[in-house]
């Protein structure tokens, strides 16, 4: 055997032993493995899967009166074919092309577009109005300094204390607004547990039992935010005044943005327009 020869061996064992049992993994490798979802291969990919969802679907929403209305059109199918005379089913047919005729003249195509439109502008500008602590974080990154061991160590808590109290007035309105939200956390015990509030700090908010946002004192945390920033000023720990005000200014929209989502649901679509909507849905179908 030449010397290439036992090179190109020495190089094929090698290439064997990297690939030999693919299938064997580590532990770290079959935890990264993602499990089959079985509902993805009884129903399909792609929109066969999304048809399927129950969750926030539209059957979740309207089965009952899906169910409803296939028991009533069953009952009167039923009704017609072996219950009423041959006359009697003449004169029903007569009120059905009525009704018919009379539904063509119901602007249903203007009212669903205009209603579908409303409700998804308003879902999207609530999501695209939800704030991010970042831009904060970002200015107290940059503003919050200082000079010594023991400056800096204060500018740390400072920062991270700012930080905090945004996080929790954040959590606090929205908890208000969603329901997954308010069963992950549903009372203020449980925010104390994940360290976002002391003990102290939810004596001076209250107990935010109520479901009412208006009733809540989510701002308290903001307020907090900006007396700590003054007293870092103060301190000396912050030296530019434009960037200082830059800082309140952002921790003022950060409330401001929260608001406007809280006026989302405090302020519904008008329910005079959502139930003509529906009449003249329930009415053009039936």
């Amino acid at each position: 055997m030449t010397k290439c020869d036992k090179t190109l061996f020495q190089s094929l064992k090698i290439l064997l032993k990297v690939t030999k049992m693919p299938d064997q993994k580590t532990t770290s490798e079959k935890k990264l493995v993602k499990k089959p979802n079985y509902a993805d291969i009884l129903c399909g990919m792609g929109e066969s899967r999304v048809m399927f969802r129950w969750r926030s679907s539209l059957w979740k929403l309207l089965w009952q009166e899906l169910l409803a209305y296939t028991a009533t059109f069953i009952l009167i199918s039923m009704v017609y074919r072996y219950t009423l005379t041959m006359e009697q089913q003449v004169q029903l047919e007569k009120l059905i092309r009525w009704c018919r005729h009379q539904s063509t003249g119901l602007p249903i195509t203007f009212l669903l577009g205009f209603y579908v439109s409303l409700v998804v502008k308003r879902w999207w500008e609530q999501y695209c109005k939800l704030p991010w602590p970042d831009t904060i974080a970002i200015f107290l990154k940059g503003l919050v300094v200082g000079t010594t061991e023991e400056k800096r160590e204060k500018a740390r808590i400072v920062k991270r204390t700012v930080i905090r109290y945004c996080l929790l007035a954040y959590t606090l309105c929205i908890r208000n607004l969603s329901v997954r939200l308010r069963k992950r956390f549903p009372t203020m015990h449980e925010l104390v547990r994940t360290g976002l509030v002391r003990s102290d700090e939810v004596s001076r908010i209250g107990s935010e039992d109520s479901s009412e946002v208006f009733s809540s004192n989510w701002w308290m945390p903001i307020k907090w935010s900006i007396e700590i920033s003054n007293q870092a000023k103060q301190e000396g720990l912050i030296s530019n005044a434009p960037g200082y005000s830059h800082l309140l200014c952002r921790l003022a929209e950060f409330r401001s943005s929260l608001t406007e989502v809280a006026n989302y649901s405090h302020i519904p679509v008008p329910l005079v327009y959502t139930q003509v909507v529906h009449l003249a849905v329930y009415v053009y179908f039936a």
